[in-house]
Protein backbone atom coordinates (compact mmCIF):
# COMPACT_ATOMS: atom_id res chain seq x y z
CA UNK A 1 0.00 0.00 0.00
CA UNK A 2 2.78 2.06 0.77
CA UNK A 3 4.17 1.87 -2.41
CA UNK A 4 1.15 1.99 -4.35
CA UNK A 5 0.32 5.56 -2.60
CA UNK A 6 3.50 6.30 -3.49
CA UNK A 7 3.46 5.56 -7.65
CA UNK A 8 -0.21 6.35 -8.28
CA UNK A 9 -0.83 2.90 -9.22
CA UNK A 10 -3.89 1.25 -8.93
CA UNK A 11 -2.74 -1.81 -8.39
CA UNK A 12 0.89 -3.07 -6.86
CA UNK A 13 1.80 -6.92 -5.89
CA UNK A 14 4.95 -7.81 -4.67
CA UNK A 15 7.38 -10.81 -5.46
CA UNK A 16 10.35 -12.22 -4.50
CA UNK A 17 12.87 -10.44 -6.84
CA UNK A 18 12.31 -8.23 -9.63
CA UNK A 19 13.26 -11.10 -13.02
CA UNK A 20 10.17 -12.60 -11.29
CA UNK A 21 8.17 -9.36 -11.27
CA UNK A 22 8.64 -8.93 -15.00
CA UNK A 23 8.00 -12.82 -15.81
CA UNK A 24 4.60 -12.38 -13.91
CA UNK A 25 3.90 -9.35 -15.74
CA UNK A 26 4.87 -11.29 -19.55
CA UNK A 27 2.53 -14.01 -18.65
CA UNK A 28 -0.35 -11.37 -18.05
CA UNK A 29 0.12 -9.66 -20.78
CA UNK A 30 -0.18 -13.10 -22.77
CA UNK A 31 2.95 -13.75 -23.87
CA UNK A 32 3.52 -17.64 -24.77
CA UNK A 33 4.98 -20.39 -27.22
CA UNK A 34 5.79 -18.63 -30.42
CA UNK A 35 5.62 -14.93 -28.97
CA UNK A 36 8.38 -12.65 -29.72
CA UNK A 37 9.01 -10.06 -27.13
CA UNK A 38 11.95 -6.81 -28.37
CA UNK A 39 14.22 -5.99 -25.65
CA UNK A 40 17.38 -3.98 -25.68
CA UNK A 41 20.52 -5.14 -26.71
CA UNK A 42 22.07 -3.13 -24.08
CA UNK A 43 20.10 -5.12 -21.44
CA UNK A 44 20.29 -8.19 -18.96
CA UNK A 45 19.49 -11.44 -18.76
CA UNK A 46 17.67 -10.64 -15.61
CA UNK A 47 15.12 -9.03 -17.67
CA UNK A 48 14.47 -11.36 -20.54
CA UNK A 49 15.20 -15.00 -19.24
CA UNK A 50 11.07 -14.99 -18.44
CA UNK A 51 10.10 -14.12 -22.04
CA UNK A 52 12.21 -17.64 -22.59
CA UNK A 53 11.00 -19.33 -20.08
CA UNK A 54 6.96 -18.54 -20.99
CA UNK A 55 8.09 -20.26 -24.25
CA UNK A 56 8.71 -16.91 -26.42
CA UNK A 57 11.65 -15.79 -28.19
CA UNK A 58 13.80 -12.63 -27.18
CA UNK A 59 14.77 -10.17 -30.31
CA UNK A 60 16.99 -7.76 -29.86
CA UNK A 61 17.09 -4.19 -30.47
CA UNK A 62 19.69 -1.21 -30.83
CA UNK A 63 19.75 1.31 -27.89
CA UNK A 64 19.60 5.46 -28.50
CA UNK A 65 23.54 6.52 -28.96
CA UNK A 66 22.54 9.75 -26.94
CA UNK A 67 21.20 7.86 -23.62
CA UNK A 68 22.14 4.28 -24.08
CA UNK A 69 18.52 3.04 -23.56
CA UNK A 70 16.29 1.21 -26.05
CA UNK A 71 15.72 3.30 -29.95
CA UNK A 72 11.92 2.98 -30.70
CA UNK A 73 12.70 3.61 -34.03
CA UNK A 74 14.69 0.47 -34.20
CA UNK A 75 12.84 -1.78 -32.16
CA UNK A 76 9.73 -0.61 -34.69
CA UNK A 77 12.12 -2.37 -37.19
CA UNK A 78 12.06 -5.29 -35.81
CA UNK A 79 8.28 -5.89 -34.88
CA UNK A 80 6.58 -8.48 -36.73
CA UNK A 81 2.98 -10.57 -36.53
CA UNK A 82 4.62 -12.72 -33.84
CA UNK A 83 5.54 -9.34 -31.50
CA UNK A 84 3.60 -9.62 -28.29
CA UNK A 85 5.59 -6.88 -26.32
CA UNK A 86 8.14 -4.35 -25.71
CA UNK A 87 10.40 -4.72 -22.95
CA UNK A 88 12.20 -1.24 -22.14
CA UNK A 89 14.82 -0.77 -19.39
CA UNK A 90 15.54 1.99 -17.52
CA UNK A 91 19.05 2.34 -16.29
CA UNK A 92 21.78 4.13 -14.47
CA UNK A 93 19.26 7.21 -13.77
CA UNK A 94 17.82 7.50 -17.08
CA UNK A 95 14.17 6.86 -18.34
CA UNK A 96 13.51 5.62 -21.83
CA UNK A 97 11.76 7.45 -24.35
CA UNK A 98 8.40 6.38 -23.27
CA UNK A 99 6.35 8.71 -25.81
CA UNK A 100 8.07 6.91 -28.59
CA UNK A 101 6.97 3.08 -27.06
CA UNK A 102 3.49 4.05 -26.23
CA UNK A 103 3.30 5.21 -30.13
CA UNK A 104 4.42 1.69 -30.79
CA UNK A 105 1.72 -0.02 -28.63
CA UNK A 106 -0.54 2.13 -30.47
CA UNK A 107 0.20 1.62 -33.83
CA UNK A 108 1.00 -2.27 -33.38
CA UNK A 109 -1.28 -3.45 -30.23
CA UNK A 110 1.84 -4.65 -28.82
CA UNK A 111 2.45 -4.52 -24.89
CA UNK A 112 4.65 -3.00 -23.00
CA UNK A 113 6.32 -4.74 -20.00
CA UNK A 114 8.58 -1.99 -17.90
CA UNK A 115 12.07 -3.04 -16.82
CA UNK A 116 12.02 -0.39 -14.03
CA UNK A 117 14.23 -2.79 -11.54
CA UNK A 118 16.29 1.05 -11.25
CA UNK A 119 13.42 3.38 -11.67
CA UNK A 120 11.69 3.13 -8.80
CA UNK A 121 11.07 7.54 -8.06
CA UNK A 122 11.03 8.08 -12.18
CA UNK A 123 8.66 9.98 -14.28
CA UNK A 124 7.27 10.87 -17.28
CA UNK A 125 5.63 14.03 -18.04
CA UNK A 126 5.10 14.25 -14.73
CA UNK A 127 3.77 10.80 -14.10
CA UNK A 128 5.41 8.06 -12.16
CA UNK A 129 6.25 4.98 -14.73
CA UNK A 130 3.97 3.20 -12.76
CA UNK A 131 1.18 4.56 -13.89
CA UNK A 132 1.59 3.86 -17.04
CA UNK A 133 0.47 1.12 -19.70
CA UNK A 134 0.89 -1.83 -19.34
CA UNK A 135 3.05 -3.18 -16.51
CA UNK A 136 5.79 -1.83 -14.20
CA UNK A 137 8.04 -4.26 -12.58
CA UNK A 138 10.64 -2.97 -10.06
CA UNK A 139 13.86 -4.85 -7.84
CA UNK A 140 14.34 -4.56 -4.47
CA UNK A 141 17.95 -6.15 -4.53
CA UNK A 142 20.65 -4.94 -2.16
CA UNK A 143 21.32 -2.81 0.72
CA UNK A 144 21.51 0.91 1.09
CA UNK A 145 23.53 2.83 -0.52
CA UNK A 146 24.44 0.81 -2.92
CA UNK A 147 21.37 -0.98 -3.94
CA UNK A 148 18.18 -0.53 -5.72
CA UNK A 149 16.55 2.38 -5.16
CA UNK A 150 14.22 0.60 -2.54
CA UNK A 151 16.54 -2.50 -0.99
CA UNK A 152 15.69 -5.22 0.95
CA UNK A 153 18.16 -7.65 0.54
CA UNK A 154 15.93 -9.33 -2.12
CA UNK A 155 11.94 -8.90 -3.50
CA UNK A 156 10.28 -7.69 -6.66
CA UNK A 157 7.19 -4.92 -7.27
CA UNK A 158 4.75 -4.96 -10.12
CA UNK A 159 2.83 -2.29 -11.19
CA UNK A 160 -0.55 -1.77 -13.22
CA UNK A 161 -3.63 0.31 -13.36
CA UNK A 162 -5.40 -2.26 -15.38
CA UNK A 163 -7.59 -4.93 -13.20
CA UNK A 164 -7.64 -7.72 -15.41
CA UNK A 165 -3.50 -7.42 -15.75
CA UNK A 166 -3.39 -7.25 -11.96
CA UNK A 167 -5.58 -10.54 -11.84
CA UNK A 168 -3.55 -12.21 -13.98
CA UNK A 169 -0.96 -11.61 -11.99
CA UNK A 170 -2.22 -12.93 -8.77
CA UNK A 171 -2.94 -15.84 -10.19
CA UNK A 172 0.29 -16.77 -11.38
CA UNK A 173 2.42 -16.70 -8.53
CA UNK A 174 0.53 -16.17 -5.30
CA UNK A 175 -0.57 -19.24 -3.73
CA UNK A 176 -2.11 -19.51 -0.88
CA UNK A 177 -2.22 -15.71 -0.91
CA UNK A 178 -5.14 -14.93 2.09
CA UNK A 179 -8.43 -13.11 0.64
CA UNK A 180 -7.07 -13.73 -2.90
CA UNK A 181 -10.73 -14.84 -4.16
CA UNK A 182 -12.30 -11.21 -2.65
CA UNK A 183 -9.62 -9.70 -5.12
CA UNK A 184 -10.55 -11.35 -8.29
CA UNK A 185 -13.41 -10.35 -10.29
CA UNK A 186 -12.85 -12.71 -13.13
CA UNK A 187 -14.78 -16.12 -12.28
CA UNK A 188 -12.35 -18.16 -14.46
CA UNK A 189 -9.64 -16.86 -12.33
CA UNK A 190 -12.01 -17.27 -9.04
CA UNK A 191 -12.37 -20.91 -9.39
CA UNK A 192 -8.93 -21.04 -8.63
CA UNK A 193 -9.46 -20.57 -5.38
CA UNK A 194 -6.18 -19.90 -3.48
CA UNK A 195 -4.67 -22.22 -5.81
CA UNK A 196 -4.50 -20.01 -8.33
CA UNK A 197 -1.57 -21.79 -11.07
CA UNK A 198 0.45 -23.16 -7.81
CA UNK A 199 3.19 -20.61 -7.79
CA UNK A 200 4.59 -19.28 -4.62
CA UNK A 201 6.83 -16.39 -5.27
CA UNK A 202 5.59 -14.44 -2.18
CA UNK A 203 8.43 -11.75 -1.16
CA UNK A 204 9.79 -12.42 2.17
CA UNK A 205 8.13 -10.06 5.28
CA UNK A 206 11.84 -9.10 6.60
CA UNK A 207 12.47 -7.77 2.83
CA UNK A 208 9.56 -5.73 2.68
CA UNK A 209 10.08 -4.35 6.38
CA UNK A 210 13.06 -2.90 4.55
CA UNK A 211 12.08 -1.64 2.15
CA UNK A 212 9.61 0.30 3.91
CA UNK A 213 12.70 2.20 6.19
CA UNK A 214 14.62 2.88 2.85
CA UNK A 215 11.22 4.31 1.19
CA UNK A 216 11.73 6.84 3.96
CA UNK A 217 15.12 8.28 2.53
CA UNK A 218 14.40 7.68 -1.37
CA UNK A 219 13.15 10.88 -2.51
CA UNK A 220 15.64 12.42 -0.39
CA UNK A 221 18.74 10.42 -2.11
CA UNK A 222 17.27 10.52 -5.31
CA UNK A 223 17.50 14.75 -5.32
CA UNK A 224 20.74 14.40 -4.09
CA UNK A 225 21.99 12.32 -6.70
CA UNK A 226 20.54 14.45 -9.35
CA UNK A 227 21.88 17.28 -7.99
CA UNK A 228 25.17 15.92 -8.16
CA UNK A 229 24.30 14.30 -11.65
CA UNK A 230 24.07 17.84 -12.62
CA UNK A 231 26.88 20.02 -11.11
CA UNK A 232 28.87 16.52 -12.77
CA UNK A 233 27.29 17.36 -16.61
CA UNK A 234 27.65 21.32 -16.30
CA UNK A 235 31.05 20.99 -15.20
CA UNK A 236 32.48 18.38 -18.35
CA UNK A 237 29.94 20.23 -21.03
CA UNK A 238 32.86 21.27 -23.64
CA UNK A 239 35.09 19.43 -22.10
CA UNK A 240 37.30 17.46 -24.66
CA UNK A 241 36.87 13.70 -24.96
CA UNK A 242 33.44 13.78 -23.10
CA UNK A 243 29.73 13.16 -23.89
CA UNK A 244 26.65 13.40 -21.46
CA UNK A 245 24.03 11.14 -22.11
CA UNK A 246 20.95 13.19 -22.71
CA UNK A 247 17.84 13.15 -21.56
CA UNK A 248 14.65 12.88 -22.48
CA UNK A 249 12.64 16.27 -22.35
CA UNK A 250 9.36 14.77 -20.47
CA UNK A 251 11.97 12.29 -18.68
CA UNK A 252 11.59 12.33 -14.66
CA UNK A 253 15.09 10.63 -14.07
CA UNK A 254 16.14 9.28 -11.16
CA UNK A 255 17.67 5.37 -9.57
CA UNK A 256 20.96 5.63 -9.97
CA UNK A 257 21.51 2.04 -9.25
CA UNK A 258 24.59 1.17 -11.20
CA UNK A 259 26.26 4.54 -10.97
CA UNK A 260 26.08 7.57 -13.14
CA UNK A 261 26.64 6.69 -16.94
CA UNK A 262 29.06 9.65 -19.31
CA UNK A 263 30.70 8.56 -22.60
CA UNK A 264 34.42 8.72 -24.05
CA UNK A 265 33.93 10.40 -27.34
CA UNK A 266 37.27 9.07 -28.88
CA UNK A 267 36.88 11.28 -32.12
CA UNK A 268 37.46 14.19 -30.08
CA UNK A 269 40.92 13.38 -28.64
CA UNK A 270 42.61 11.91 -32.05
CA UNK A 271 41.26 8.38 -31.34
CA UNK A 272 42.80 7.51 -28.51
CA UNK A 273 42.32 3.89 -27.48
CA UNK A 274 39.18 3.77 -24.84
CA UNK A 275 41.67 1.70 -22.74
CA UNK A 276 44.38 4.08 -22.64
CA UNK A 277 41.75 7.37 -21.69
CA UNK A 278 40.67 4.92 -18.74
CA UNK A 279 43.98 4.29 -17.37
CA UNK A 280 44.64 8.29 -17.46
CA UNK A 281 41.37 9.01 -15.63
CA UNK A 282 42.17 6.33 -13.08
CA UNK A 283 45.67 7.78 -12.86
CA UNK A 284 44.58 10.87 -12.23
CA UNK A 285 42.05 9.76 -9.20
CA UNK A 286 39.24 9.48 -10.92
CA UNK A 287 36.86 6.63 -9.16
CA UNK A 288 35.55 5.96 -12.83
CA UNK A 289 34.88 2.45 -14.54
CA UNK A 290 34.18 0.88 -18.17
CA UNK A 291 31.14 -0.85 -18.93
CA UNK A 292 33.17 -3.33 -21.44
CA UNK A 293 31.18 -6.52 -21.66
CA UNK A 294 29.43 -8.58 -24.21
CA UNK A 295 26.34 -7.50 -26.08
CA UNK A 296 23.25 -9.63 -25.77
CA UNK A 297 22.80 -10.94 -28.90
CA UNK A 298 26.93 -11.91 -28.35
CA UNK A 299 26.15 -14.53 -25.57
CA UNK A 300 26.94 -17.93 -25.97
CA UNK A 301 23.13 -18.44 -24.96
CA UNK A 302 21.96 -16.61 -27.90
CA UNK A 303 25.03 -17.35 -30.02
CA UNK A 304 24.82 -21.39 -29.14
CA UNK A 305 20.80 -21.13 -28.92
CA UNK A 306 19.55 -23.81 -26.13
CA UNK A 307 17.17 -26.17 -26.48
CA UNK A 308 15.13 -25.45 -22.96
CA UNK A 309 12.10 -28.13 -23.07
CA UNK A 310 14.31 -30.95 -24.90
CA UNK A 311 13.67 -32.44 -28.17
CA UNK A 312 14.30 -29.44 -30.06
CA UNK A 313 11.14 -28.25 -28.57
CA UNK A 314 12.71 -24.47 -28.30
CA UNK A 315 11.92 -21.95 -27.73
CA UNK A 316 15.46 -20.81 -28.69
CA UNK A 317 17.33 -24.14 -29.99
CA UNK A 318 20.32 -23.96 -31.35
CA UNK A 319 20.14 -22.22 -34.89
CA UNK A 320 17.38 -19.99 -33.19
CA UNK A 321 19.48 -16.92 -34.02
CA UNK A 322 21.78 -15.88 -37.02
CA UNK A 323 22.94 -12.50 -35.27
CA UNK A 324 26.49 -11.54 -35.80
CA UNK A 325 29.00 -8.70 -34.36
CA UNK A 326 28.08 -5.33 -36.29
CA UNK A 327 24.28 -5.98 -35.70
CA UNK A 328 23.98 -3.35 -33.12
CA UNK A 329 26.52 -0.77 -33.77
CA UNK A 330 25.52 1.63 -31.13
CA UNK A 331 25.53 -1.13 -28.16
CA UNK A 332 28.63 -2.78 -29.44
CA UNK A 333 30.79 0.41 -29.49
CA UNK A 334 29.44 1.63 -25.96
CA UNK A 335 30.04 -1.72 -24.12
CA UNK A 336 33.34 -1.59 -26.53
CA UNK A 337 34.92 1.01 -24.31
CA UNK A 338 32.54 4.22 -25.19
CA UNK A 339 30.71 3.76 -21.99
CA UNK A 340 31.97 5.18 -18.84
CA UNK A 341 30.74 4.56 -14.67
CA UNK A 342 31.48 7.59 -11.89
CA UNK A 343 29.62 7.05 -8.73
CA UNK A 344 26.29 8.21 -8.13
CA UNK A 345 27.07 10.61 -5.10
CA UNK A 346 24.68 11.35 -2.61
CA UNK A 347 26.87 13.59 -0.30
CA UNK A 348 30.03 13.28 -2.10
CA UNK A 349 32.72 14.73 0.09
CA UNK A 350 33.99 18.12 -0.17
CA UNK A 351 35.62 19.36 -3.55
CA UNK A 352 34.95 15.56 -5.14
CA UNK A 353 32.81 16.73 -8.01
CA UNK A 354 35.19 19.40 -8.91
CA UNK A 355 38.38 17.32 -9.00
CA UNK A 356 36.41 15.32 -11.47
CA UNK A 357 35.90 17.65 -13.58
CA UNK A 358 39.31 19.17 -13.34
CA UNK A 359 41.05 15.41 -13.69
CA UNK A 360 38.60 15.13 -17.01
CA UNK A 361 39.65 18.55 -18.60
CA UNK A 362 43.20 17.74 -18.00
CA UNK A 363 43.58 14.39 -19.63
CA UNK A 364 41.40 15.35 -22.45
CA UNK A 365 43.55 18.89 -23.22
CA UNK A 366 46.65 17.03 -23.04
CA UNK A 367 45.64 13.72 -24.48
CA UNK A 368 48.46 13.97 -27.62
CA UNK A 369 50.80 12.53 -25.05
CA UNK A 370 49.26 9.82 -24.82
CA UNK A 371 48.97 9.11 -28.85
Amino acid sequence: DTFRAYTGASYCLTVDHGSNAIMSALYAVGVGPGDEVIVPDLGYIGSYCGVIHLGAKPVFCDVDPNTGLMDPADAEKRITQRTRALLPVHMNGYVCDMDGLLELRRKYGVAIVQDAAHAHPCKWDGVNLAQLPDVACYSMQGEDPYGKPIPGGEGGITCTNNKELNERMLIYCHLHRVGIEQELSNPAYRMLGNQGLGLKWRAHPFAMALGLVSMKSLDYRNERRLANRAKLHEGLAGVPGVRVPKSYPKAGDGGFYGGLRVFYAPEQLGGLAPDKYLAALKAEGVPVSGYRDQPEHLRPLIQRGFDLYGHNRGPIPPGTYNYKKGDFPVTEALLGGLALRLPAYIEPAEGVLEQIIVAFRKVGENYRSLL
